[in-house]
């Protein structure tokens, strides 16, 4: 129940007058032929006066759940107990010191007013945490009348910068900065409580990129529910704290993005950037708007705001300066928001307007729109050759300027793998419990889809159809599976094999014919395509490689190696069959030398193919050195289809290589000129036995297969693909 209850929630977020729900509703009844859809086709006719009735009162239901939802994640959020961080803290009796660095680069700028056991907490967390970042800290007190003044004179290694009176929030921070000249800034609330690496994560992130003008913090309630993860600005001027009141762990705010702006209880701000603004608008004290006023100032100075879920911040809201609901601040609150709008009038116009719908949309500010990628899991880069395709194309859209979520359907949130999606600002979904939701919420705001391999795709494109028509739907092969399939069905001669080879065909060609557009990995694929759905738009998008300089030469390697991911039975099937039909001959040429087995899933049966000259490595996460040091790659695939990675990853690292024609089948690369190619047992053992220890062909073909990867797989290739296809598509 509480599955079909979410569902139905995410389709009427789409439309809240429920025309959407109800069309949907009305054609999966007609078109299933489940015994559930069956039996309430029997009960409530579709177009019925009874189903009408049904849909009238579930459109009440879930109007009032989403007024729920609504007043749930509103203003009147009830904080539970603190989390654990929180309470050590507090509980913490040490006497608060601290010893800066002379070389800090950074400076943490903390405004207080009054409310002396609030700043103590403050400080003492920032005593507490473990960072690699050096930092000084200057506590800017505001005129405080309590005991403030006296306590933080008697902490040694802060800086106390007392003001004469109290003069509100604005000026106290423009106080703090016109006394420190460190290139990084980060304003500090006094009402928070930090964690270990909060201000590794911002630094880092701010280090790294040029166009950061200013990084904002999740920030949490201390009972550990989240508060914000960045915040949104509707065309209005309303503002949103991104996922205040939700649980700070889902998937949607665990990765960094461009946002409006990010609230001011702990930002690091970029201090030239800040000089060549002007900061925070004293037209805007007391307090209220200013943060999102610097944000449009930012962008106007050609900088970006980012949110940082990696710094993590327990946020006591309001504490520093209030939370009164008065008329006063309520009035104060009005004034400013209406001066932000007549302030950035034509850069408000681009925004959406206030809407729960809106709110995904306006979340995440990307200069092209929003591009949904399905898989099946991560890309384990270090494991298959799709994995590192998928993570390039991933790379390049991003690069491009598409915000873009990744939604896998059976795999797990597998680290490091996650994390290197999400250091890209890419947002990685788990969609193993529902997906459908997920498609339906980030419906609203999709240009385009790339769905990849056929198990996936056949599942989600009819939600990406029914849930974002407006959205251009590209079917991604990796590879075609009917074809790889039907080869291995003819050498194994298995019936049962050559009938899911006819499910793959039926099902990819189906998913050719009914998406906007089809990837392939070779010129060969589209040529089989071509001919299966003549009117289909197929565009090549191969794997994604690019030459590196060469460590070693021939006389400096020895061995020769294979490299795949056991997972692919062609694989397993490549290695059994070089060892027990080819290498024997190898080596009664070649005495002593050594066939290496690298792979992730290694399966028993090619660990018991261990034998004298034949070394079962199994997975390693980096093969650079294994590239650097061996002589010879070889790929005895006797079936398969796409692009062979093993090739191009060989081809990228200047290694040659003996292989089949179906290794090669549609690369750049020919046989003699930049491999050796055969397919027989004894040609290839020839092959391999010659091209070992011939030095001047092994250099010539090490230089051509480098230059050969380089005009078939660069990211420029890949990156002008799409493109032209985006163009074509008319998006």
């Amino acid at each position: 129940m509480a599955f079909y209850l979410e569902t139905l929630t995410a389709l009427m977020r789409i439309n809240r007058t429920g025309e959407f729900l109800r069309d949907r509703l009305t054609n999966e009844l007609v078109a299933s032929g489940s015994p559930k859809a069956r039996l309430f086709r029997r009960l409530l006719p579709p177009h019925s006066l009874r189903f009408s009735t049904f849909f009238w009162v579930l459109l009440r239901i879930l109007r009032l759940r989403l007024r729920w939802i609504t007043w749930k994640s509103d203003e009147g959020i009830k904080v539970g107990q603190p989390t654990a961080e929180v309470v050590r803290v507090q509980s913490d009796t040490r006497v608060i010191t601290f010893e800066p660095s002379p070389s800090a680069d950074v400076v943490i700028i903390i405004p207080v007013y009054n409310n002396w056991s609030m700043t103590a907490t403050c400080l003492r967390s920032l005593m507490m945490t473990s960072n690699e970042t050096s930092y000084r800290v200057v506590v800017v007190d505001d005129g405080s009348s309590d005991e403030t003044p006296e306590r933080l004179a008697e902490i040694p290694g802060i800086t106390n910068l007392c003001l004469a009176e109290n003069v509100g929030f604005l000026r106290a921070v423009h106080a703090g900065f016109a006394a420190v000249s460190e290139p990084w800034v980060i304003l500090l609330n006094n009402d928070t409580v930090v964690t270990d690496g909060w201000l590794d994560a911002l630094v880092d992130m701010a280090r790294a990129d040029d166009t950061i003008g200013v990084v904002g913090a999740k920030l949490l309630f201390p009972d550990g529910v989240l508060q914000e993860a960045g915040s949104l600005i509707f065309k209005t001027g309303a503002g949103v704290n991104y996922g205040k009141g939700d649980r700070a762990d889902k998937t949607w705010y665990e990765f960094p993005r461009e946002v409006d702006y990010c609230s001011g209880a702990a930002l690091l701000i970029r201090h030239s950037v800040w000089q060549s603004t002007g900061g925070f608008d004293l037209d805007f004290a007391p307090a209220y708007y200013e943060e999102t006023d610097f944000a449009f100032a930012v962008r106007r100075a050609g900088y970006r705001v980012m949110y940082q879920p990696k710094s993590r911040i327990y946020h006591f809201e309001g504490a520093t300066y209030g939370t009164d609901e008065s008329p006063k601040k309520r009035a104060l609150m009005k004034t400013n928001r209406q001066r932000l709008v007549t302030k950035w009038k034509r850069e408000l116009a681009d925004h959406l307007e206030p809407a729960p719908h809106h709110q995904v949309g306006q979340a995440w500010r990307s200069s092209r729109g929003r591009i949904l990628v399905v898989d099946s899991g991560v890309p384990q880069t270090d494991k298959d050759a799709g994995s590192i395709r998928m993570f390039e194309i991933v790379r390049i859209l991003r690069q491009m300027g598409y915000a873009v979520s990744f939604l896998m359907t059976r795999g797990g949130l597998e680290e490091p793998y996650t994390g290197a999606l999400r250091d890209l600002e890419v947002e990685v979904i788990d969609g193993r419990v529902n997906y459908g939701i997920e498609i339906a919420r980030l419906a609203p705001v999709l240009k385009f889809a790339i769905l990849s391999r056929p198990e996936d795709a056949i599942k989600t494109e009819p939600l990406v159809r029914a849930f974002a028509p407006q959205a251009k739907i590209i079917y991604d092969t990796v590879d075609l599976h009917y074809v790889r399939e039907s080869r291995r069905a003819e050498i194994e001669n298995d019936p049962a094999i050559a009938t899911a080879a006819e499910w793959f065909r039926e099902t990819e060609l189906g998913l050719v014919a009914r998406c906007d557009a089809t990837l392939v990995v070779t010129d060969t694929e589209a040529a089989v395509l071509a001919q299966a759905v003549p009117d289909c738009d197929v565009r090549v998008v191969s794997i994604v490689h690019s030459s590196r300089p060469r460590v070693h030469g021939f006389g400096e390697r020895r061995d020769i190696m294979f490299v795949g991911n056991f997972n692919h039975l062609p694989n397993r099937d490549a290695v059994t069959w070089f060892v027990e039909e080819v290498f024997p001959r190898v080596q009664v040429a070649i005495p002593g030398m050594q066939f290496n087995v690298v792979g992730s899933h290694l399966p028993d049966q090619i660990a018991a193919l261990a034998r004298p000259g034949v070394n079962i490595v199994g997975w390693v996460h980096d093969l650079s050195p294994l590239y650097d040091s061996i002589r010879l790659v070889v790929a005895p695939l006797r079936y398969g289809a796409g692009i062979k990675g093993k090739l191009g990853e060989s081809a990228s690292h200047g290694v040659p290589f003996v292989c089949t024609n179906i290794a090669i089948e549609g690369t750049f690369m020919e046989s003699g000129r930049d491999c050796l190619a055969a397919d027989e047992a004894t040609t290839f053992a020839d092959a391999v036995i010659a091209l070992y220890d011939d030095e001047a062909t092994w250099e010539t073909m090490s230089k051509n297969v480098q230059h050969v990867i380089d005009a078939q797989c660069s990211p420029d290739v890949a990156r002008s693909a799409l493109e032209s296809l985006f163009t074509d598509l008319g998006v």
